[in-house]
């Protein structure tokens, strides 16, 4: 009888044993915890990309609009010009280009070997500040063989020329013909105008039809 208690007695502590052991000496609820520790932390996009603005790049024909063929160069178009000073900007748009242009006074012709043409201009204050100018002190056209000529006195059947000198105030507009003279046989290719009378930094260019 005694020797059948003592087995017992083994056998209940040799099963408590195993039963806090799990076999191997582990606790599976620490086992659980350190697995978790180890696991890679998550990754997100990890910033994928961060710190890049895109933007929109560069906004081509900017302030233009478009004359004939779709090109904001070309009779009809409208180009975005900065004057010297602060605030100072103009809308300027070549509506039209005379060649040849007709005086409309019998006293005042071209002279031999030579002839009228004429652009026309309109300019729209869109700056901050007020602007006075001599327009047509700052037009010039220029030939196919790059000669360069800037305007002549007398007007033009094709409409008024712009006064000696014109005040807009913010949003106001002006419209006017500039006159020149070019030998008969040179071929007009380029209207130019820049603010300022002409010594503003930012000159519009327009490319005349062949």
């Amino acid at each position: 009888m005694r020797r059948q208690l003592l087995t017992a007695a083994a056998v209940i502590v040799l099963a408590a044993t195993a039963t806090a052991c799990n076999g191997d000496g582990t606790d599976p609820a620490a086992d659980a915890s350190a697995s978790a520790d180890k696991s890679p932390a998550a990754q997100g996009n990890g910033g994928q990309g961060g710190g890049q603005d895109k933007g929109q790049g560069q906004d081509k024909g900017q302030g233009q609009d478009k004359g004939q063929g779709g090109d904001a160069h070309a009779v009809g178009g409208k180009l975005t010009l900065k004057g010297k000073k602060a605030g100072e900007q103009l809308d300027v748009t070549l509506k039209g280009f005379a060649d040849p242009a007709h005086s409309d006074n019998k006293f005042n012709k071209p002279s031999a070997g030579k002839r009228f043409v004429a652009a026309q201009f309109e300019l729209v204050n869109t700056g901050t500040v007020a602007y006075s100018d001599s327009p047509s002190s700052g037009a010039k056209v220029i030939d196919e063989q790059g000669q360069s000529f800037t305007q002549t006195m007398g007007g033009v059947t094709e409409g008024p020329k712009f006064p000696v000198t014109v005040n807009l105030a913010q949003g106001a507009k002006a419209l006017g013909w500039v006159v020149f003279s070019v030998p008969e046989g040179s071929k007009t290719a380029k209207v130019q105008f820049t603010m300022d009378g002409g010594f503003a930094n930012e000159t519009g260019e327009w490319t005349l039809k062949k």
